[in-house]
């Protein structure tokens, strides 16, 4: 089992990217034709675990991981998919506590672009 043996190359793959695992694994075929897709899933979900890779889900149920893990709002064009990342510190917090701070964020914005 090669578990760790390609996560620096699957972060470079997800770096400023939303991917799924099969396009991870796809990409990573060009890089390691040798690689199989149950080590690719292993080691993306280890990733995620390990807050290397964010791991995000929305429409259709399909898991998106990226190496941005720095909070962030996901703009998502419901006609192309297309998925931008927007700074939290973009969004107005006036109205929240003063001791309030952000942990962690997973918020999601669908629209259509025009």
């Amino acid at each position: 089992m090669k578990n760790h043996y390609y996560i620096d190359d699957i972060i470079k793959i997800c770096t400023d990217k939303h991917l799924t695992v099969d396009q991870i694994f796809i990409d990573l075929q060009e890089i390691h034709p040798d690689v199989w897709r149950s080590s690719v899933y292993r080691n993306v979900e280890q990733l995620s675990e390990k807050w290397k890779l964010k791991k995000v889900t929305w429409i259709g149920k399909k898991a998106y991981f990226e190496a941005n893990i720095w909070n962030h709002i996901h703009l998502i064009d419901e006609n192309t998919g297309d998925i931008i990342d927007l700074p939290i510190e973009n969004i107005n917090m006036d109205k929240l506590p003063s001791n309030f701070s952000i942990n962690n964020a997973d918020i999601k914005i669908f629209w259509t672009f025009s």
